[in-house]
């Protein structure tokens, strides 16, 4: 199962994302990052509290995707609202977010466990095209769970982004 990863920074500059395609074992197979989209204080003002999941859905998302070489089975994400661009990437995306107890699970999330309690339980939330599938991909994801930290390569993005921003 290959496994594609998305993530959003705020640099002094201004927004960047990364993509980043791993195999089973959570090893890089691509990686693409945007380049800086600068925001102005007018275009903040005009978008308010849209401007990121407006950046992150049509700027970043969508471009990375498309532009990616290497396929993968899942894009999964931090952000709940990217749900929505199923129809739109072709793929099932999963919101990955620490497991809750208190939080109720629908029938489009399943609970994720490392058996070895190596990793903190996560919640897996797939969109309404894909209820279907959230138990056979959250069972491919338990395994890799079982040796890999799920959450773990969204750092790998984050940090390569900051050292390429600062490496420019």
């Amino acid at each position: 199962m290959k496994l594609g990863y998305i993530e959003f920074v705020e640099t002094k500059d201004g927004y960047r994302a990364g993509l980043l395609i791993t195999d089973q074992f959570t090893k890089p197979l691509e990686f693409r990052v945007t380049t800086n989209v600068k925001v102005d204080q007018l275009q903040k003002i005009l978008y308010g509290d849209l401007l990121e999941n407006v950046l992150y859905r049509e700027r970043f998302t969508i471009e990375l995707v498309n532009e990616a070489q290497e396929d993968f089975d899942i894009l999964l994400v931090k952000e709940k609202d990217l749900l929505s661009l199923r129809d739109e990437i072709g793929k099932p995306i999963g919101f990955l977010r620490k497991f809750d107890p208190f939080k109720a699970m629908d029938r489009y999330s399943h609970k994720i466990v490392n058996l070895a309690d190596k990793f903190e339980p996560l919640t897996l939330t797939v969109s309404k095209e894909d209820f279907k599938l959230v138990v056979p991909i959250s069972r491919k994801l338990q395994e890799i769970y079982r040796n890999y930290n799920l959450m773990e390569p969204f750092e790998r993005i984050r940090k390569a982004i900051e050292y390429l921003s600062t490496s420019q």
